[in-house]
């Protein structure tokens, strides 16, 4: 028995945040467009519903300046967050809890850094733009080493590093990715409702466009013809003059190519991984408090952001995971208590929610030293494009949706072309 076949000019295989920009992006530019994933649509960026509690299952702020914000806002997508008060941020310096200097005045006045320590950050923080535009092809690592960074100052760098790319070895990663973190402006938002409000709205938006949508559906296969490209899945076959790939990381690519002609995987890098505990109740002592000598994390998100019911309060505490990192459950488990016993989180009858994930993909791909990070157009005379967090120049959430804006626009491009 022949099995169903579906055509189309782009079909786009996943369907988290870089699949859902991608086929709005694709169908907005006249292309008919055909979505698919093997769960329903969101990716990491779903959020769910627990007794009120809103909690997202991948990342928890959207940067303001990192590329994203303007890709959702170019589809009528319009974020809704707040930021959150950088005058509470702390931090655990060698056990002590201090303010972290997150201004210029802060790092003028902070007891936690010397005078030439403080003075050289100064003057980073002043063009950090600039600083990482020359900063070169180097580590930050080796990046600190050439700038003859003292101690003090190096503990500091590397903690924000893992502040904001989720990495738990930033000074691995090249010092003009890490510091091009530093100079986004605008700070972060935490989101109104959790990513999903996202995910919903790109999904409307797909829907009323016309986008054809195969939620619970997955790829099995991706051949190549003259007339273009073949979608195999469990019941039925889905064509397409053009194919954009945004599920999963550059593996889950390589597997449905059979093969990997763009080097995706080795330049995509690692991926990044996190151990996670959700914390709901009555409010703690901290709102925020980044380590240095461990790799931890806690952010207050309720009530800044209405992920709680009212009178609660939700917090977010996160062990930052080395690619090698063999740590059990349990020891990730206790590690996140103790963070949070520091902040002085509610317990007991006063915590009126835990999730606790073990290990959970922050991306899929991190920027090496001496390796272009895919563009996702290295195979596009073929019709194929790849979307995600381990595509392009943005880190995070970022690349996901800078990348699929690409991705779809090129992919409906070309789709026209080859009508």
């Amino acid at each position: 028995m022949e099995r169903e076949k579906d055509t189309f000019d782009v079909v786009v295989v996943g369907g988290g945040l870089a699949g859902l920009v991608a086929a709005v992006t694709a169908v907005n530019a006249g292309s008919s467009v055909a979505l698919l994933d093997a769960r329903s649509f969101g990716g990491r960026g779903r959020s769910v519903n627990r007794d009120g509690f809103i909690l997202n299952e991948g990342g928890h702020a959207l940067y303001r300046c990192g590329g994203g914000w303007d890709v959702l806002t170019s589809l009528g997508v319009q974020p809704h967050g707040v930021t959150p008060n950088a005058g509470s941020y702390r931090v655990l310096w060698h056990g002590e809890v201090a303010p972290l200097p997150t201004t210029a005045k802060g790092i003028l006045t902070t007891r936690l850094l010397g005078v030439r320590s403080k003075a050289k950050f100064a003057g980073w923080f002043n063009d950090m733009a600039g600083t990482a535009h020359k900063a070169g092809d180097v580590s930050l690592d080796q990046w600190m080493d050439d700038q003859g960074t003292r101690p003090d100052l190096r503990t500091m760098l590397t903690a924000l590093g893992r502040l904001v790319t989720y990495g738990a070895r930033p000074g691995d990663m090249p010092a003009s990715a890490v510091l091009g973190q530093f100079a986004l402006g605008g700070g972060v938002a935490y989101l109104h409702g959790g990513w999903q409000s996202i995910v919903d709205d790109l999904t409307d938006r797909a829907r009323a466009a016309g986008v054809a949508l195969f939620d619970h559906t997955t790829a099995t296969g991706l051949t190549h013809d003259r007339d273009g490209w073949t979608v195999a899945t469990p019941d039925h076959t889905i064509a397409g003059g053009s194919v954009v790939l945004a599920s999963g990381g550059p593996h889950v690519a390589v597997n449905l190519l059979g093969d990997d002609p763009a080097d995706w995987v080795e330049r995509a890098g690692p991926a990044l991984r996190a151990s996670c505990l959700d914390v709901g109740g009555t409010r703690g002592d901290l709102d925020f408090l980044q380590g240095t000598d461990t790799p931890m994390y806690l952010s207050q998100h309720a009530p800044t952001s209405h992920t709680a019911p009212d009178g609660q309060w939700l917090y977010s505490v996160m062990r930052y995971l080395a690619p090698d990192d063999d740590s059990s459950a349990d020891e990730n488990r206790a590690a996140l208590e103790r963070h949070a016993a520091i902040a002085g989180l509610p317990t007991g009858d006063d915590r009126t929610l835990e999730r606790f994930l073990a290990a959970c993909t922050v991306t899929w791909g991190s920027p090496q030293v001496g390796v272009a990070r895919p563009t996702g157009m290295e195979l596009a005379d073929r019709g194929l494009f790849a979307a995600g967090d381990w595509i392009g120049k943005p880190l995070l959430a970022d690349a996901s949706l800078v990348s699929g804006a690409t991705a779809g626009a090129a992919a409906a491009k070309r789709a026209m072309v080859t009508v």
